[in-house]
């Protein structure tokens, strides 16, 4: 009777946050942006505007109604995944998988499923991917672990910087692989080892894109700040003074052509004003230099780099204002259930404290602390690598930072089977 009475609140628990983010979104307008072009074309190899996953889905569901709907119903299952998952590992089952059904249904989440982007299949991707690292916990087979490298993989593969994901999953599979000598684990190594460098292809086809992105941080971050500025002209960037206060967009048909042969605008994007302002020598340095010295400056100078990502915080962590990316959504849940950032990292460290110091194993302590620590590379690496939109492009880390805090304090009270399988 109780496991009748469990199942039923899981089967109605799903089927209300199916109904509450159809109405959120089913029936609304389908918002479409410049970016939008590139994830409707899907390019293996050669020019890629996108990485694959999402075009991938674009191109299977081929109207903008089936990717709304699309949008919905994977992100259910993937917040129902991760949700049952954790309430395997958990003592208090039904309050952990309510918990991370609510955070699914928040508007920072669900508010992207009406928006032709990556962002609403980023974060169903990540936490598929989150849930399939349950599932292995939960119960090591051969199916759970090929499970999980496919999720890995998919999540991996939405954004560059996501990659650092396949390095960490790789590092982590070899080295159970050398320690069991299990024919699985490395089969699963083999398979990341030739995801990254299938990733590593995507990036190198991701030059426009990149190039494109690489003018909107140097109009931000680099050409307002005199010291920045100097140190870039001190490492070849050419001293233009009109790049300074060149700011905003142009139409495309503006830019000269021997620097549109230069940068490649990607299809449907128009063209920041520092483009045509810094010429031919602008272009020929950020293609051949720009990022390779901009990651020295951001190791270079840890100061300035982390004053940079906390001052972001608030407006992408926190989440605070929806105005950076116009939407008209239906109805949904208060959107300050998602907000106080600093809530969330007490959680998470309150989390982490059970673990180590309560919990009857400490490899589950272990586990998140790597999630975290993933999280805070990648989110620093998006704001650092972005110029514009920062809440947008950090959305699906802002969303991990909650799942793991929920899944931490979750699985701190584990239940005596599930501590026996993680030990």
């Amino acid at each position: 009777m109780q496991h009748i009475r469990d199942s039923l609140f899981f089967v109605t628990t799903t089927v209300l946050a199916l109904v509450v983010r159809t109405l959120a979104s089913v029936g609304q307008p389908v918002a479409r942006f410049p970016d939008s072009v590139g994830y409707e074309t899907l390019r293996l190899w050669g020019t890629v505007d996108r990485f694959w996953p999402v075009p991938l889905m674009y191109s299977i569901l081929q109207s903008d109604v089936s990717r709304v709907v699309g949008h919905i119903v994977i992100g259910v299952a993937a917040w129902t995944w991760l949700a049952y998952a954790t309430s395997r590992l958990s003592q208090w089952s039904k309050s952990s998988f309510a918990a991370i059904m609510l955070l699914g249904l928040t508007p920072q989440v669900i508010r992207y499923d009406i928006a032709l982007l990556s962002e609403s299949f980023g974060i169903s991707f990540t936490v598929a991917a989150i849930a399939a690292t349950m599932q292995v916990l939960i119960s090591r087979t051969r199916v759970s672990l090929f499970v999980w490298a496919g999720a890995v993989v998919v999540a991996a593969m939405v954004r560059p910087t996501h990659l650092i994901i396949l390095v960490i999953a790789i590092c982590v599979v070899a080295v159970s692989a050398i320690r069991t000598r299990q024919k699985d684990a490395t089969i699963v190594a083999v398979v990341l080892t030739a995801s990254v460098f299938f990733g590593l292809v995507q990036l190198r086809g991701h030059g426009p894109t990149s190039l494109l992105n690489f003018y909107t941080v140097l109009a931000e971050r680099v050409m307002p700040n005199d010291d920045r500025y100097e140190w870039f002209v001190a490492r070849g960037m050419p001293d233009i003074e009109a790049t300074r206060t060149a700011t905003g967009y142009d139409y495309d048909y503006e830019l000269p052509v021997d620097v549109a042969d230069i940068v490649a605008l990607p299809v449907g994007q128009q063209p920041p004003t520092l483009m045509r302002v810094g010429g031919v020598d602008l272009a020929r340095w950020a293609d051949d230099d720009g990022w390779r010295h901009y990651v020295t400056y951001v190791v270079t100078h840890p100061g300035d780099t982390a004053s940079r990502v906390i001052d972001l915080f608030d407006s992408t962590i926190g989440a605070r204002s929806s105005k950076f990316l116009p939407l008209d959504n239906g109805p949904m849940i208060p959107w300050f259930l998602f907000q106080w950032w600093q809530f969330w990292i007490v959680l998470l460290g309150l989390g982490l404290i059970g673990h180590y110091f309560f919990s009857p194993t400490r490899r589950m302590g272990h586990i998140i602390m790597v999630m975290t620590a993933l999280t805070a590379v990648i989110y620093s690496a998006t704001v650092l690598t972005s110029g514009i939109e920062h809440p947008r492009h950090a959305v699906t880390m802002s969303v991990v930072l909650r799942v793991i805090a929920i899944v931490s304090i979750a699985t701190v009270s584990i239940r005596p089977q599930a501590s026996q399988k993680t030990t």
